[in-house]
């Protein structure tokens, strides 16, 4: 019964936003494809491997497709805890067997990790056209026969699984932010987003300039640092310089074990102080909506 209710409220959430989600992740990656013929791609004198430019071409699409709908839907997410009081379709849902929670929580859950996930889908699956597009583009159609599709089919599985769980975490990192956004614009209506905002600033700003604690500037560091290394490369080995541009070809034939050990890594993160008490200020948001729409019915 349960899971029939909230697959309910998570089937209003996508019927009412999907055709603004897709055309927020399409419509980028549609004019480069469109434009790709006509325009010209600028690289150095050596033209790297076929495989190399394919798997560049489509590890881009999918990390930029997924930026985007990140930052539409972490602005659109923070005004919905009031959206069913200003159309007073609360009165309709709450008339239903279901509670102020899973109708919180399939919200947060449609327009967070199951958003980000259909990007990333979306993100890869038209970066494959792309990376047709600027192979034929740059090297001619017979260098499509060069590419190592096999490897590249492999990689991207490994890939999309790490970033498929790299959501997932992301998503947990940065709940402290998306829960208490929601509590603010819930129960301060538009004043919320800045009043937040301002008293970050102002606050961080104080503790640190006249008392010398940048206590709010390292946990903001942590929070979004934690948030990054969870989608990948949370054991640094990018950063340190470990894989070099001349060692892609083989990094790419060892991406799918690479995959696991930087899965792993992220996995330990959460074992963090950092990261429980961010959900625990994440959980007291929750509860500020919840305790908002109670009042609002």
């Amino acid at each position: 019964m349960f899971s029939t209710r909230f697959m309910t409220l998570l089937q209003r959430e996508w019927m009412q936003h999907h055709l603004g989600w897709l055309l927020v992740m399409l419509s980028l990656p549609l004019i480069l494809l469109v434009a790709m013929p006509f325009g010209h791609i600028q690289l150095n004198e050596h033209l790297p491997p076929p495989t190399l430019l394919a798997a560049a071409v489509i590890s881009m699409s999918t990390l930029v497709v997924f930026g985007i709908t990140f930052l539409v839907t972490s602005f659109q997410l923070s005004g919905l805890a009031r959206r069913d009081t200003q159309d007073r379709s609360i009165e309709f849902w709450m008339s239903l067997p279901g509670s102020h929670s899973e109708s919180i929580l399939a919200t947060v859950l449609m327009h967070t990790v199951f958003v980000f996930l259909l990007a990333l889908g979306i993100g890869a699956a038209m970066g494959v056209l792309l990376s047709i597009a600027a192979v034929i583009r740059t090297m001619g159609v017979g260098a499509l026969m060069d590419v190592s599709w096999w490897a590249l089919l492999v990689a991207g599985a490994a890939g999309l699984a790490r970033l498929a769980l790299g959501t997932v975490l992301f998503t947990l990192w940065l709940s402290p932010m998306f829960m208490i956004l929601m509590a603010a614009s819930a129960w301060l209506k538009r004043w919320g987003t800045p009043v937040i905002i301002a008293a970050v600033v102002i606050g961080g700003n104080v503790l640190d300039k006249l008392y010398g604690n940048p206590v709010v500037w390292d946990l903001l560091h942590a929070q979004f640092d934690g948030a990054s290394r969870a989608m990948m490369d949370a054991d640094n080995q990018m950063r340190s310089g470990s894989v070099l541009p001349e060692a892609m070809p083989q990094f790419i034939s060892h991406f799918a074990t690479w995959a696991i050990t930087d899965a792993g890594a992220a996995l330990a993160q959460t074992a963090s102080l950092h990261f429980i008490g961010g959900l625990v200020v994440a959980a007291l948001g929750f509860g500020l909506v919840i305790l908002y729409r109670r009042r609002a019915h």
